[in-house]
C-alpha cells in the first residue's frame, strides 16, 4: 500500500511540474515599446553629436600609407653653344623613393539637418559630400636617395640640386598617388561609414531607438584639398 502512494505522489508531482513549465512558456511577453523619435530629434541628436565630439567640423576616418618613387636627371655639356657635336660632361642622376601617410575624412560643414531622414524600421539616412582628402605627411627620416653624379659634374652642386627637384616631384608624386588610389578603392568609403556608424549608433540608442541602422549616402567623387 505504501508502495502504491509514493507512485502516487511521485505521478502527481512530476504531472504539476509539467504543468507548470508548460505554464510558464505559455506565458504572454511583454517588451517596452520603442521610444517614439521625430526625424527633427534624429537631426538634431546626430548634428549635435557631431558637433561636439568634432568642433574643427572634419571628421577623419582612415588613413593611408603610400610611397613614391621619383627619378630626375640633368646633363651638362661643354660650350652648348659653339659646338653642334657637344661633349658631354656627365648626367647627374637622383632617384628618390619616399613614404608617406595620407589622412581623409568628411567635412561636417556640408551636413545640414535636411541631409538627415529618419524612416521605419529604425533606418537613419545620412547625405555626406564627398570624401576628401585631409593631409599628406611625407614621412623624410625613412626617405631613400640614391645620387650619381656626371663624371665631371661637382656633388655639391649638382647632385644636390638635383635631389632637392626629385624631393620635390616626390611630396607631390604622394597626393596624385593616394587620390589615384582612393578614387580605385572602395575602402574609403567603408571606413567613413564605419567611423560615422560607431560614433552616432550609441547616441540614437540613448534616444530610444532600440536596433537603429544608420546607412549613408556619400558623393562617388573623391576630392582633394589644396595642398598647404
Amino acid at each position: 500500500m505504501n508502495r502504491w502512494i509514493i507512485r502516487g505522489l511521485s505521478i502527481a508531482l512530476l504531472l504539476a511540474f509539467g504543468v507548470g513549465i508548460g505554464m510558464w512558456l505559455m506565458r504572454p511577453r511583454f517588451s517596452l515599446p520603442e521610444a517614439h523619435v521625430t526625424q527633427a530629434e534624429v537631426q538634431q541628436l546626430i548634428i549635435t553629436r557631431l558637433i561636439d565630439e568634432y568642433p574643427a567640423s572634419f571628421l577623419i576616418t582612415g588613413y593611408l600609407d603610400v610611397a613614391a618613387d621619383i627619378t630626375r636627371e640633368n646633363t651638362r655639356y661643354l660650350f652648348p653653344d659653339y659646338f653642334d657635336d657637344q661633349l658631354s660632361l656627365g648626367t647627374t642622376r637622383s632617384t628618390v623613393r619616399l613614404p608617406g601617410r595620407v589622412s581623409y575624412g568628411v567635412d561636417l560643414t556640408t551636413l545640414e539637418p535636411e541631409s538627415i531622414s529618419f524612416e521605419s524600421d529604425s533606418i537613419v539616412v545620412i547625405t555626406l559630400g564627398a570624401i576628401e582628402i585631409q593631409s599628406v605627411e611625407a614621412d623624410l627620416e625613412n626617405m631613400q636617395i640614391r645620387t650619381e653624379v656626371g663624371w665631371a659634374r661637382l656633388s655639391s652642386r649638382s647632385g644636390r640640386t638635383v635631389e632637392r627637384e626629385a624631393i620635390l616631384f616626390a611630396q607631390k608624386a604622394l597626393r596624385e598617388q593616394a587620390t589615384k588610389h582612393m578614387r580605385a578603392s572602395g575602402q574609403p568609403v567603408l571606413n567613413t561609414e564605419t567611423a560615422l556608424a560607431q560614433l552616432l549608433v550609441p547616441v540614437l540608442q540613448a534616444a530610444g531607438i532600440a536596433h537603429p541602422q544608420v546607412k549613408f549616402r556619400i558623393a562617388p567623387i573623391l576630392v582633394t584639398q589644396p595642398p598647404s
